[in-house]
């Protein structure tokens, strides 16, 4: 089973030779889950669909630009908005989908929480939000959040996130030191952004559950982290991709 999430930067700059890059890493790295934050076009996200052959997606074109693309069957999904920010004219919420994995039954959620460093106390009642949705919606069955907490995995809001809510952070413990940067100055559109802000961690792979979707994680790396064919990047995100064993 392979999960990933990226933030796909709306329709800015050369957008449309940018998704070429993004459905063709959808080709090579072939998740059966994907979650996507920015995607705010109903048309285009019906096109991603039909584009990167998912039988199944859900978009329910709401103000958050969360989407999510599966390869599985779908057998319960739902979206629920989080408190709005008083930094920010976002719509904030969590995206979920239960599926039937090859190994089992798996909850499966996305979100983006508010953006701006300074705003901790905002991302942490929406992480507050999120753990009640999980907790009413997956109990402790296999579960997955993923997307841009824009937040690093040390600070107060996602630490005390793990903490209550019994998670694991994936890309920190299957590569344990590692920088992992999502949001990097290296790239372009990042460092560009006329919004300065440091190398971090930000997009985030967080799990829950001992049964069997979740019991042997494989791998958890950055995709969508190189410059593609005429100076274009993909996003001004690196995204993340998971891989867990179906047995």
């Amino acid at each position: 089973m392979k999960i990933l999430t990226l933030n796909t930067w709306q329709e800015r700059g050369p957008w449309q030779a940018r998704w070429e890059l993004i459905l063709a890493g959808l080709a090579e790295h072939g998740p059966d889950l994907a979650a996507f934050q920015e995607v705010f076009n109903p048309e285009w996200a019906a096109e991603i669909s039909r584009k990167a052959a998912y039988p199944q997606f859900l978009f329910p074109q709401a103000r958050s630009g969360l989407a999510i693309y599966s390869r599985y069957p779908v057998l319960d999904s739902g979206e629920q908005s989080l408190s709005p920010s008083p930094l920010e004219d976002y719509g904030r919420a969590v995206l979920w989908v239960r599926v039937q994995a090859p190994a089992g039954s798996l909850f499966f959620f996305n979100t983006h929480l508010s953006w701006k460093i300074e705003d901790g106390a905002s991302r942490r009642r929406q992480l507050e939000e999120i753990l009640a949705v999980m907790d009413r919606q997956a109990g402790r069955n296999d579960s997955v959040l993923v997307g841009d907490l824009n937040a690093t995995p040390d600070s107060p809001e996602v630490n005390w996130f793990r903490e209550q809510g019994g998670f694991t952070d994936l890309f920190a413990r299957l590569n344990p030191g590692a920088p992992g940067f999502t949001w990097d100055n290296r790239n372009d559109y990042a460092g560009g952004c006329e919004h300065k802000m440091p190398d971090r961690r930000i997009d985030q792979v967080l799990i829950r559950g001992r049964g069997p979707c979740l019991s042997h994680p494989l791998a958890c790396r950055l995709v969508y982290d190189s410059i593609g064919p005429g100076g274009v990047w993909p996003t001004d995100h690196f995204g993340v991709l998971s891989e867990f064993s179906d047995f």
